[in-house]
């Protein structure tokens, strides 16, 4: 969301498409003129033939749940060919930053090599990480084990010596300089042994862009994560400069869930609307397969719109956050002492609980950022870097739900969200703006389950 006031939050932009000569594309649309219509029920063998015919093109969104993206055919062509299939047209997401010194950044070094030793926090972590003693969440003896988060994002910079013990990788598949070019495990993608990059179609979700490590460093960095023992899932849907499309962003969350995530995290949203469109509501379908699986989404509530004052959610809903489902957990932003940030949006109904997101005033949060490595990174190699915005908050959020769900392995995804926002600390200040009224506590949520 915000990164030095960064807001990954993304604007919704009607498209049409086009075609080329080929058949198959691996990567997202990078331009408006790029996308296409997505069809469900629909097979790799099906959308050969009909590209082969037509001279057009396709991506497999999903092979397992058999979802197509047809680019340079339009609807009616494709209801002709497809009488089965149920159809909606792609939109592309584009970044919307604010005050922002993150974008675009030139990444090498993309193969994954392997975990550094871990290095967890000590006592004097709260002097740099402060959220830490805010949320009652230095002493914690419960820290994540066996639970996986998914970060949803512009990727993690995986070999991150803070990051790296805690990649959650595919043994059935292998990688980089070992790969074999194969899809081992089965599910239409090939050497995914530390993630995918659904932006650029490959196996390395590396992040270039600095958000998604940020992110992924507050939920389960070794050394200052909520959960300093729990894995971590790169998902990459967004471009090095935070934009993306919605047929990426829900395969990203599809593939998540097949690979067994726990949790999560989707640190990124639309434009306010108040009409389901077609779009959301696949969106919102995607949302209830990780319920059916017991999988929580961890949504941020978004930082306002460009004037940088947060807005109601209730009044104007945006996605994924204002997803009404028993699964969805979404977090609004508050400041060093407990105060809503100026810049977070709140719903006191849509809403759900508060964690520290950071600001310019008090302070920002920081987590690991892109280390820049000749091959594999020192063990010395550790940047950090400040940010804030409900990207922030939601992280540390669901670091607590993998703290809850270590304890708890049989708890539903709404048990674990209504425990959080029971065992909150309670916030006159947050009446009327968050439902809880609460900011997250981690040792009375762990209290509580003893």
């Amino acid at each position: 969301m915000k990164g030095n006031s960064l807001t990954i939050f993304v604007t919704l932009v009607f498209l049409t498409s086009c075609g080329k000569n080929i058949l198959e594309t691996s990567s997202a649309p990078k331009t408006n003129d790029r996308v296409g219509i997505i069809a469900s029920c629909t097979t790799r063998s099906q959308a050969l033939e009909i590209a082969g015919e037509t001279g057009t093109q396709f991506r497999v969104i999903n092979e397992k749940r058999k979802l197509i993206e047809f680019i340079g055919l339009n609807q009616d062509e494709l209801k002709k060919r497809l009488p089965r299939a149920k159809f909606k047209a792609n939109k592309i997401y584009e970044q919307k930053l604010i005050q922002s010194d993150f974008g675009a950044q030139n990444v090498p070094n993309t193969e994954f090599y392997g975990a550094h030793t871990p290095v967890y926090r000590n006592s004097n972590s709260g002097r740099s990480f402060p959220h830490l003693e805010q949320i009652d969440a230095l002493s914690n003896t419960y820290q994540g084990q066996g639970v996986v988060i998914a970060v949803i994002d512009t990727g993690v910079y995986y070999n991150h010596p803070h990051l790296s013990p805690n990649i959650y990788t595919n043994p059935s598949e292998s990688h980089g300089s070992n790969g074999n070019n194969r899809d081992d495990d089965g599910n239409g993608l090939r050497d995914d042994y530390a993630g995918w990059d659904f932006y650029n179609g490959d196996a390395y979700p590396i992040d270039d862009n600095g958000h998604g490590t940020h992110v992924a460093g507050l939920s389960a960095s070794t050394f200052m994560g909520i959960a300093p023992k729990a894995k971590i899932l790169p998902v990459k849907v967004l471009s090095a400069n935070g934009s993306g499309d919605l047929g990426t962003i829900t395969a990203g969350i599809l593939y998540a869930i097949d690979r067994g995530a726990d949790i999560i995290n989707l640190s990124l949203g639309g434009s306010p609307t108040s009409v389901i469109t077609r779009e959301i509501r696949e969106l919102i379908n995607s949302v209830k397969v990780a319920d059916s699986k017991g999988v929580l989404i961890v949504a941020a509530a978004g930082n306002g719109g460009s004037d940088g004052i947060g807005d109601c959610n209730d009044e104007q809903p945006i996605y994924p956050a204002s997803i009404q489902e028993d699964n969805v957990l979404t977090v609004a932003s508050v400041n060093r002492y407990d105060q809503l940030t100026e810049y977070s949006n709140f719903g006191g109904q849509s809403v759900h609980v508060a964690a520290p997101g950071g600001d310019q005033y008090t302070g920002q949060l920081y987590a690991p950022a892109i280390a820049y490595c000749n091959g594999p990174c020192s063990s010395s190699n550790v940047p950090y870097v400040g940010m804030m915005g409900t990207s922030m908050a939601t992280p540390v959020t669901a670091g607590l739900a993998a703290v809850v769900k270590s304890m708890r392995n049989n708890y539903s995804p709404k048990q674990i969200k209504n425990h959080i926002m029971n065992t909150g600390t309670y916030q006159n200040e947050l009446e009327d703006y968050v439902f809880s009224s609460k900011v997250i506590n981690v040792q009375s949520a762990i209290e509580a389950l003893r």
